[in-house]
Formats: C-alpha cells, sequence, structure tokens
C-alpha cells in the first residue's frame, strides 16, 4: 500500500469518528441542543439564563411559587431545555435581589417572608424613597413627569378593574420611574430591590384589600391620590414637600401591612350561643 493510499485511509477514518461523535453528542439529553439551537438562531449570550431568572422570578412576584418552595435545578433544566450553567446563573442572580435562598447541593429555596424582617423593610424603604424623591424634584426632566402619570392612570385602571397583579406591577412601575429619574445608579438600584421585596408583601396587601369592604374609591383611590400630589411636587421642585409626601406614602403601605398581619375574623364566628 503506497504513503498516500495510508493517509487518505487515516483521514477516511478520522472523518468517520468525528461524524460519529457529532451523532453520539447531538442526542444528548442535557440541554445541549436547546442551547446550539439558540446560538443557530441568532440569539445572545445568556438568553437561556434570561428566560430562567424571568419565568421563575415572575411566579415568585406572582405567589404561584410560595415563600418556602423548593427549586430543584435539575428539574428547571429539563423544563428550559438548559444546562446546568444558565440555570445556576439565573439562581444566583435571583437570590441577589433576596427572593430566593441557594442551598448547597439542594438547589434553592423561595426566600421566606420573615414577620420580624418586615419593620427593618419599612426602616430602609422609607429612608429610599426619601431620598429618591428628593432627588427626581431637584434633578427632573419634563419625560419623567409624563413617565409618572402614565403609569399612575395605568394603577387607576387596573384598581378599577379590580386587576389586583396589574395592580402590583403598576405601582411598581411608577415607582420604577423615580429610581430611574433621580440620576443615582446606586441609589436607583438599592430603591429597584426594595421595590422588588416589597411586591411580594403587596400582592397580599392587594388581595386583602376586598375582604376590608376597601374599593377603588377607598384604599387604592387613596393610593392613586398620593401619587399624583407626589408628581405636582416633583415637577414644582419642592423638595421638603415631596419629602414629608413620600414618608406618608410608606405608612399608608405600612398601615395596610400591619392591618393585615393584625386581621382576624374569629368574633365573626359564632360557636354557639351567648350565655
Amino acid at each position: 500500500m503506497s504513503t498516500r493510499m495510508v493517509t487518505h485511509s487515516r483521514k477516511g477514518a478520522g472523518g468517520a469518528a468525528r461524524r460519529r461523535a457529532g451523532a453520539v453528542k447531538g442526542k444528548r439529553g442535557d440541554g445541549s441542543n436547546a442551547e446550539a439551537a439558540d446560538k443557530r438562531v441568532g440569539r445572545p449570550k445568556g438568553t437561556g439564563s434570561q428566560r430562567v431568572y424571568a419565568k421563575v422570578r415572575e411566579d415568585i412576584l406572582r405567589l404561584k411559587l410560595p415563600p418556602g418552595a423548593d427549586l430543584d435545578e435539575s428539574t428547571l433544566e429539563r423544563e428550559f431545555g438548559l444546562s446546568r450553567t444558565p440555570v445556576r446563573e439565573a439562581l444566583i442572580r435571583l437570590a441577589s435581589e433576596g427572593l430566593i435562598t441557594l442551598l448547597p447541593n439542594r438547589g434553592a429555596r423561595v426566600t421566606p417572608i420573615d414577620i420580624s424582617d418586615v419593620p427593618h423593610l419599612f426602616e430602609a424603604l422609607e429612608l429610599c424613597q426619601r431620598a429618591t424623591i428628593r432627588w427626581v424634584a431637584a434633578r427632573r426632566a419634563p419625560g419623567d413627569i409624563a413617565q409618572m402619570r402614565e403609569r399612575n392612570r395605568e394603577f387607576l385602571a387596573a384598581a378599577q378593574q379590580g386587576d389586583t397583579e396589574r395592580m402590583g406591577e403598576t405601582n411598581k412601575e411608577f415607582h420604577l420611574v423615580f429610581a430611574r429619574a433621580c440620576d443615582n445608579g446606586y441609589l436607583g438600584r438599592f430603591y429597584e430591590a426594595l421595590l422588588t421585596i416589597s411586591l411580594r408583601l403587596a400582592r397580599t396587601v392587594f388581595a386583602y384589600a376586598p375582604s376590608a369592604g376597601d374599593s377603588p374609591e377607598g384604599y387604592y383611590m387613596e393610593i392613586v391620590r398620593q401619587h399624583d400630589a407626589m408628581i405636582d411636587l416633583v415637577e414644582k421642585g419642592d423638595v421638603e414637600g415631596a419629602d414629608s409626601l413620600a414618608r406618608n406614602h410608606t405608612e399608608l403601605f405600612k398601615d395596610r401591612v400591619m392591618r393585615y398581619i393584625n386581621s382576624t375574623r374569629a368574633s365573626a364566628v359564632p360557636l354557639g350561643p351567648a350565655r
């Protein structure tokens, strides 16, 4: 056999081996196919991780994943057709927002709402809300004012429709305009993190309100009124007035949460004739 024939034979064998390896790789069920598909259709790197993050975050905030619920990495890998790395990246990001707690060798768990932490949340929220609105009043721009009014109209529409999920989202979006308009990235990101944590409380608060006899003309309308007043004070550049109203706004939210925590219907349950 000539040297040329041997070389050709080796090349043919090597090509067959590569084809067999490719076939085996294509059959893997660890999510590599989905990730490869992402690359083929031109999706940017990190798209898989973003999908996991967005879906799990939404489920937590909508209480589809309640506080204390376990998250299994293997289940998420199969559900999204991804490998371990992008799923882990998404969980780390959620943990950085305080929405989940990472467990060693056990995946993660949705962070419980610890009642003992609620007063600390109120303290941080009030101080951050006041500092943020002070900067917004000092650094306001016409575009910011227009966005605030639009977000408040969306909140009002959700309240009038009794859409508690939409109310929570639009209320957060209203305050996120302030987070961006304060023109301080550090303060804005901290405020956004507090709003995310507060949203889980707000879900419970808004869901509870109708059972307390509230209506769009009651508690919800007070939120709308305060939002409108905030916008007016910011538009005027009234830093001190905006600060004072931000304090009252936090008190309104705090009062609603505490009413929920302290609520009981025991007195309305008949247990027998009075003696």
